[in-house]
């Protein structure tokens, strides 16, 4: 498990948040950068194009 000692890098994303590790995680890869202004935008939806974006990103150089 990935775990994050220092505060959340978003302001829509409270520390103690069940998925607050895996967003660190991400940023931290390379993954996202949020939707900028300092936001996350956990409760937004994901197209397509973006979660293939995400994978891509994930597997890249793998």
């Amino acid at each position: 498990m990935y775990t994050r000692d220092d505060k959340a890098e978003f302001g829509d994303v409270l520390t103690d948040s069940y998925y607050a590790n895996a967003v660190a995680w991400a940023v931290e890869n390379g993954i996202t950068n949020g939707i900028g202004d300092g936001l996350f935008g956990p409760d937004n939806s994901c197209t397509r194009a973006q979660i293939v974006t995400f994978l891509y990103r994930a597997y890249q150089g793998k």
